[in-house]
């Protein structure tokens, strides 16, 4: 989904409602579509629920080159409010959202495109929804990293307003290890040459931290993918062709063998999108979420 920055932003262009087209045809508002699904009910009696959303253009551009840096951001043709505010509604009753090694290098360098999706500037209507869930004020953070090569101003900025949490591998450097956890992060070693999902699942388990919402990209959502872990996939797909050959799609990683498969559980048509382009929210489950 889009990254805007602050409440103004998130809150602007979300009145209006859109229209269900799946399981059923009917109106429905903007505001609240994704916060009264209750994901906390989809946690399993062991283990963790992990979600995660993109947003992409007709042909599949997540991410394009910006044109002076090189660098991969979310389309300025694709980003808007009314997206950005469903993104926050998917924060809003996550035990803990996940962040990659890299967006946490763009805060330290100034360069991110937006602060971790749920903050002390959050729309007032979800900061209250979290205290009626009697959940911390925010979510854990957790940071999927293989390099360790983080920051520290960055995580000392990420910890002093929420728990954090660095998986990182076996072999990581020590002097990066004791960095990160001078700062106010709890360092966890989680595989041998990439962070396992598995491992990383139990240790969320053990900590209290069930209901997982990844805004950590298409490396970290292939690890999720490849381990089996992801249940519910969130995707807007805005009705505009974008062209052009330096850009990111969904996923990034070797074939998944078996192929991961979804079942459409909800289809809603914006025809509020930018620029009044139509946009599509579609939620997807998978199809064998109960299995390994």
């Amino acid at each position: 989904m889009a990254t805007e920055t602050n409440q103004s932003q998130s809150e602007h262009g979300a009145g209006g409602g859109l229209l269900m087209l799946y399981p059923q045809a009917k109106p429905v508002p903007l505001c609240g579509l994704y916060l009264c699904e209750d994901l906390r009910s989809q946690i399993a009696a062991s283990g963790t629920f992990v979600y995660s959303n993109f947003i992409t253009s007709l042909d599949g551009r997540i991410a394009v080159a910006d044109p002076g840096t090189g660098r991969l951001g979310v389309p300025a043709q694709t980003a808007n409010p009314r997206d950005w505010r469903l993104l926050l509604e998917l924060a809003a009753p996550a035990d803990a959202i996940m962040l990659s090694g890299r967006h946490v290098r763009e805060l330290g360098a100034g360069s991110a495109q937006a602060w971790p999706p749920f903050s002390k500037d959050a729309p007032a209507d979800l900061l209250a929804f979290r205290e009626r869930q009697s959940l911390p004020q925010q979510p854990a953070l957790v940071v999927v990293t293989r390099s360790l090569h983080l920051p520290v101003q960055a995580l000392e900025r990420l910890a002093q307003a929420h728990r954090l949490i660095v998986a990182s591998v076996d072999d990581a450097p020590e002097a990066a290890r004791e960095a990160a956890a001078n700062a106010g992060a709890e360092v966890l070693r989680l595989g041998a040459w990439s962070v396992e999902g598995r491992r990383l699942s139990a240790a969320l388990t053990e900590r209290g931290l069930r209901l997982v919402y990844s805004t950590a990209g298409l490396e970290v959502l292939h690890l999720l993918l490849q381990s089996r872990l992801l249940k519910r996939l969130y995707m807007t797909t805005v009705t505009r062709i974008l062209g052009g050959a330096d850009y990111a799609t969904l996923v990034q990683g070797a074939r998944l063998r078996p192929p991961y498969d979804f079942s459409l559980s909800a289809l809603y048509l914006d025809a509020q999108g930018p620029d009044g382009v139509d946009q599509l929210m579609q939620v997807y489950d998978r199809r064998d979420a109960g299995g390994s």
